[in-house]
């Protein structure tokens, strides 16, 4: 699984998932892809970093990042179905709000205690809290960048 967090508006959104399903890797006209990657963090990371950074119940959390087809229905240009590509699912996620904006005003100290703290979360992967700490460091630049550009900030997952 290949995990990359970026921004974009909703009209670049539609268009990076058109290259993508096309097999153009990041490639699409007009967009500047600001991206993190983030190797092969899982969701279900994920779910555990939403919760611990915004203290938001785990089931509410949960059904609104791992529902895509309702994620993606927001953006008119894009039908559930339209991720699938070979054998391959890309599977793209909005990040909640109230992550990007808890991570954007993140300053180090915090980031590595939400780093620590992620990691005895997320026990039997292969992350570390080094690991983690660095991933954070480049969400939180990434989310600034969102809020001052009016952008959302996306995951995608390949699966």
């Amino acid at each position: 699984m290949q995990t990359m967090f970026f921004t974009a508006t909703a009209a670049e959104l539609s268009r990076l998932v058109g290259a993508w399903s096309r097999g153009r890797g990041a490639v699409a006209a007009g967009v500047r892809l600001a991206y993190v990657d983030a190797a092969d963090l899982d969701p279900a990371q994920l779910l555990e970093l939403d919760t611990l950074a915004t203290g938001h119940d785990p089931v509410t959390v949960r059904e609104a990042l791992l529902t895509p087809a309702r994620e993606l229905g927001r953006c008119a240009a894009l039908a559930p179905g339209s991720l699938a590509q070979g054998t391959e699912e890309q599977v793209v996620l909005t990040v909640r709000t109230p992550l990007y904006r808890q991570l954007a005003g993140c300053g180090d100290g915090r980031l590595l205690e939400l780093a620590r703290l992620w990691q005895l979360r997320t026990w039997g992967t292969e992350w570390n809290a080094e690991r983690y700490a660095g991933l954070l460091r480049g969400l939180s630049m990434l989310s600034e960048l969102a809020t001052r550009e009016y952008r959302g900030v996306y995951v995608r997952f390949d699966v």
